[in-house]
């Protein structure tokens, strides 16, 4: 077989088919719960799902279509999506400027909770420039040019 024909193993997996979930509460998940019921809670959880099976972890609802599958996966209307993220913004779970500047999900405490799972994978936990850097390769970049070049630089300098 010729050297550029063999296969280097598998590639690395950045996805999860599960995510711990937790019997006692943060405060968020309570003030959630207590203002929209099953619904906030459900969206909760099928947020992280969501999540959890996108590679690198975040989401992307930028496009009609993306935000529409996100309703769609969440279980509520849009003004809950709007109403809970905002709030998830707000208590610091979700990364509040990324999703206002441009409709794009990053939850880091969702993303540590999964450290046992990329630990026992040897693969280094995903971050937000990773995530981002994926957005920029997949679907063409939609910040401005200095932040263009902030993440092209990083995809330069990363160190593996």
């Amino acid at each position: 077989m010729i050297e550029e024909q063999k296969k280097s193993g598998r590639p690395p997996k950045y996805d999860a088919e599960y995510f711990p979930h937790y019997c006692n509460h943060n405060r968020t998940l309570e003030i959630i719960v207590h203002k929209y019921g099953n619904e906030g809670y459900g969206f909760y959880y099928r947020l992280q799902e969501l999540l959890g099976k996108t590679p690198h972890h975040g989401y992307d609802a930028s496009s009609t279509m993306k935000y529409e599958y996100l309703q769609s996966k969440t279980g509520v209307d849009h003004e809950k999506v709007d109403e809970i993220i905002a709030l998830l913004c707000e208590f610091g779970e979700l990364d509040g400027d990324l999703w206002r500047k441009k409709k794009v999900i990053w939850w880091y405490a969702f993303v540590k909770s999964l450290k046992e799972l990329y630990k026992k994978r040897k693969n280094q936990l995903p971050e937000k420039d990773d995530f981002m850097l994926v957005l920029l390769n997949e679907e063409g970049f939609r910040g401005t040019k200095e932040e263009e070049e902030e993440f092209r630089g990083t995809e330069i300098h990363k160190v593996k």
